[in-house]
């Protein structure tokens, strides 16, 4: 096999290192229009170093890049760190969520949430999940044998319509296309604000009154005028769904019926916070799934033998059925596929925390108020812990594969009690798009289009992804 990415945006890591870097770097920016450009680049120092220390604007930053150091922070440690005020942005649009919440209020509402993404009930979703991809294969037979398709794009809306169809049901499907270029504005005026939150970031009572103005009436100067209609927009059609289901419910299989059922002793969730975790569940879940999604065909495309591996285990176990609960288990070179994609180009290319107390790891003191930055993405590019690791190898990932690769030496998800609450559903859904998709289509890259990873909020194709898409004459 050989290096897949454009030699414009390789990312050059050394393979002779000893087991563990003690030395701490410091670097100090002394710039105003810093951005999240700059701050990759100084993340990509990182790799030399398993602790690094550098100031943005008023903000001290600590990037670390050892497992270890990592799991003090995510799980050891983890009550002296909370998420960082990046997240406030997301608070400001998604309300109080699993994603966003903290202390004794996020546990009890994980504990009350954990029964929704069991094997059974996610098992039950399936039909939803199947229905859109059949659509969106039905609408490339419409074309000819061979087009050229936007594969980024194709994956954004195919994702969004599988994660709302799972959410609020049949009825979601005719406002998803609606929606969908409001959550890419609002993700991209989100990247915005982000290059200013990286040099200082304000009080957050501060953030958070400002943030509730963007719900109300009163029209918010340019250009929060923007990111204020796409709120409000999207808040009205969530509302509409969730109030419409309470009023009238149903016995449809949704997430949707879940938020709205689940109880514990302190009773049900509040109207306001099943609407919070609904609008989380559709936009966090759909974005890092359609970067995972295409970057995996891309490498795919890059890697015929290991392509051409898919395309067998896909019609020996389908035999050109639909894939049902049954088949999913036995999919495991293509769960692999989509495992390794993950590693390779991280759609959650960090995880900021916020130290809330002053702390020690392995004899480097954290200051209280330091932002704490993991870089998954080095990470999962880091010989110690993948050897070769610039190789698309899917084996990695096969039952019994990885014995004694420390537990946060692989983060797509997260990690400790924090790790995302919908994984489960995002691999179950992202083998069944792969499967049916292969199914009925190869896809090769268009000669000559550029191809370059862009860190942004997630890490994505930075000019998008043109493929051609070969209907499959089985």
């Amino acid at each position: 096999m050989s290096t897949l990415i454009p030699e414009a945006a390789e990312q050059h890591y050394s393979s002779a290192r000893p087991s563990k870097r003690t030395r701490t770097s410091t670097a100090t920016l002394e710039a105003l229009t810093v951005g999240l450009d700059v701050q990759a680049g100084i993340f990509g120092r990182a790799k030399d170093t398993d602790l690094l220390r550098f100031r943005a604007g008023t903000r001290r930053y600590a990037v670390l890049n050892h497992p270890d150091y990592v799991d003090h922070v995510l799980h050891g440690g983890r009550l002296k760190y909370e998420k960082a005020f990046e997240y406030e942005m997301l608070r400001a649009i998604l309300g109080i969520s699993l994603f966003t919440d903290e202390g004794e209020s996020w546990q009890r509402h994980r504990t009350l949430l954990n029964p929704m993404f069991a094997r059974r009930h996610l098992h039950g979703l399936l039909d939803l999940m199947v229905e859109p991809i059949a659509e969106s294969i039905a609408a490339l037979d419409t074309g000819p044998a061979r087009a050229e398709i936007d594969m980024v794009g194709e994956m954004v809306q195919l994702t969004l319509n599988v994660v709302g169809s799972a959410l609020f049901g049949q009825q979601f499907g005719h406002i998803a296309q609606r929606m969908s270029g409001l959550v890419t504005g609002g993700l991209r005026f989100a990247e915005r604000l982000e290059r200013l939150f990286v040099v200082a970031a304000p009080p957050k009572s501060l953030w958070r009154a400002a943030a509730r103005v963007a719900f109300t009436p009163i029209p918010l100067p340019p250009p929060l005028r923007k990111i204020q209609h796409i709120v409000r927009t999207l808040d009205a059609e969530v509302w509409r769904v969730v109030t419409d289901r309470y009023e009238n419910p149903t016995d449809s299989p949704d997430l949707l019926n879940h938020l709205l059922t689940a109880a514990d002793s302190e009773g049900t969730l509040q109207l306001k916070r099943v609407r919070d975790e609904a609008l989380t569940f559709m936009l966090a879940g759909h974005e890092t799934t359609a970067n995972a999604l295409s970057w995996m065909w891309y490498l795919l495309a890059l890697n015929s033998e290991a392509r051409e591996r898919m395309l067998t285990e896909v019609d020996t176990v389908l035999q050109g059925r639909t894939p049902t609960v049954e088949d999913l288990p036995k999919l495991l070179w293509t769960s692999a596929c989509v495992q390794e994609a993950m590693r390779y180009f991280s759609p959650a290319w960090t995880i900021p925390r916020v130290a809330i107390e002053d702390d020690v790891i392995d004899g480097h003191h954290i200051r209280r108020g330091t932002t704490v930055i993991v870089p998954s993405h080095f990470i999962h590019h880091d010989a110690r812990w993948w050897p070769e690791p610039e190789q698309f190898d899917p084996s990695r990932f096969l039952p019994g594969a990885g014995k004694g690769r420390p537990r946060s030496a692989y983060l797509p998800f997260g990690g400790g009690r924090r790790i995302c609450i919908g994984s489960s559903f995002a691999l179950m859904e992202s083998v069944l798009i792969t499967a049916m998709w292969s199914q009925h289509y190869v896809f090769d890259l268009v000669p000559g289009f550029p191809v370059e990873p862009e860190a942004t909020l997630t890490l994505r194709p930075k000019h998008g992804l043109r493929m051609v898409a070969r209907r499959r004459e089985t």
